[in-house]
């Protein structure tokens, strides 16, 4: 008996032992989800949300796209490629594309009496949809508020440059703006109602090369992404992010090589950036990579669905992470 004993109790121990390591196992692999793909064959430029839960996808020369979990609709009527996407509180849906375009569920309205493509573009807690127009020696910002449209240059603001590459409005309503008179000469400009604000290469402490986007945490800090793809002496360790608190800016240095094409910045604060190959992701200091997933199809666009899941817009469709 006493050995029947002892060998239950060993075989109890043992029991317990291995449901502790499937356990141990189990939460390894929900640390680190797994990519589902979705709309297989769409070259994804660009992602955004609706009120209603659907997802708006830009594409490059496919058309929009409206994806409601389980149908896709395509819209055609845009053309060329679609390079970023925003939905006001009434559920319209605007984009960035040769010119500003506003589909309201029926129709679709162009703005494209400017020079030049729309590059980026953001709306405010009034619907006053922010855009700019990019260019050297034409476009500017734009702000279409219903139906008026107001159009800022140098010639007729305080904006520093034609070549806008990034417009953030922040959680006070205050519209932040890049903008570049060549590659290496970047302004930033704060809007706050109708008074600007202008940083410089001496206030932020440094010269960023070129601005993929610019995006904003929940401190109210300013993320810029940096882009190289127009330089011709490339230096693989260069910065791919700054950040900027109205007193000072500071390079986010990473410690591999990255071609930064976008970023964003999530609501746990995550700095996403997609590029060339993959993504990198940027969280309390450190980065962790994915160059394996996306390496033959590269990462156009990262957006957060109402779930919390982290859409990934590829060269060939789109792959959710559940986080």
């Amino acid at each position: 008996m006493p050995n029947g004993k002892l060998f239950m109790k060993i075989s109890r121990f043992l029991s317990l032992f291995a449901l502790s390591l499937f356990s141990m196992a189990c939460e390894e692999l929900r640390e680190e989800p797994a990519a589902q793909p979705l709309l297989k064959g769409y070259h994804i430029t660009a992602m955004a949300f609706d009120g209603l839960g659907n997802a708006w996808l830009g594409t490059l020369n496919q058309g929009l796209i409206k994806f409601d979990g389980q149908n896709e609709t395509i819209y055609p009527e845009v053309t060329g490629m679609i390079r970023n996407i925003k939905v006001d509180s009434k559920n319209q849906v605007f984009l960035a594309a040769d010119g500003l375009v506003k589909f309201d569920g029926q129709d679709f309205t162009r703005y494209d009496d400017m020079e030049g493509h729309v590059t980026a573009l953001d709306i405010d807690s009034q619907d006053r949809v922010w855009f700019a127009v990019g260019g050297f020696n034409h476009g500017g910002l734009g702000m279409l508020d219903g139906e008026d449209l107001s159009f800022y240059t140098p010639d007729n603001s305080p904006l520093p440059a034609h070549w806008v590459s990034g417009v953030k409005v922040g959680s006070n309503d205050e519209v932040w703006i890049a903008a570049q008179s060549s590659v290496g000469n970047l302004h930033l400009a704060k809007i706050l109602e109708e008074d600007w604000t202008l940083f410089d290469s001496e206030n932020l402490g440094f010269s960023p090369y070129s601005i993929s986007n610019l995006e904003a945490n929940s401190r109210g800090e300013l993320i810029g992404g940096i882009d190289y793809s127009l330089s011709s002496t490339y230096d693989p360790g260069s910065p791919p992010l700054f950040n900027f608190n109205e007193s000072e800016g500071r390079q986010i240095q990473s410690d591999r090589p990255l071609s930064v094409n976008q970023i964003f910045v999530d609501r746990s604060d995550r700095v996403w950036c997609a590029g060339s190959g993959g993504y990198a992701l940027y969280q309390n200091q450190n980065w962790t990579y994915d160059e394996e997933t996306f390496k033959e199809i590269s990462v156009f666009a990262i957006a957060q669905a109402p779930d919390g899941a982290i859409w990934i817009g590829t060269g060939d469709g789109v792959y959710l992470l559940m986080m």
